[in-house]
């Protein structure tokens, strides 16, 4: 809480560097879930929700919402495609080459001025 007893205003930083590459990879990798999730796949994708829920610590409705921002970010694939899953248990891989161009991004944005 603030000074005065309310909830502190978080602000977006105001930085011309900060692009949406940027947000992207903070979005991605500044969720502790979400790096449980892709460290899962990287090292026994692709797998469905299920299994996914069954290996992470995060509960079914955590895990959806999860899964789509990191299907929105690029650093996981499905092998259906959104809007053709209606009774279809997709199965969720990496991609690797997308979390490394966002882990690059980030590491410049950081450190390379």
């Amino acid at each position: 809480m603030g000074q005065n007893g309310a909830m502190p205003h978080i602000t977006q930083p105001e930085d011309a560097e900060w692009s949406p590459e940027i947000e992207a990879a903070v979005t991605t990798f500044g969720n502790r879930a979400r790096n449980e999730i892709l460290r899962y796949l990287a090292h026994h994708g692709p797998a469905t929700r299920g299994d996914i829920v069954a290996a992470v610590s995060s509960e079914a409705p955590s895990v959806a919402k999860h899964l789509l921002v990191l299907e929105e970010a690029g650093v996981i694939k499905a092998d259906v495609e959104p809007g053709h899953r209606h009774g279809r248990a997709p199965r969720y891989s990496t991609n690797k080459a997308r979390i490394r161009e966002l882990m690059a991004a980030h590491r410049r944005y950081l450190l390379d001025l």
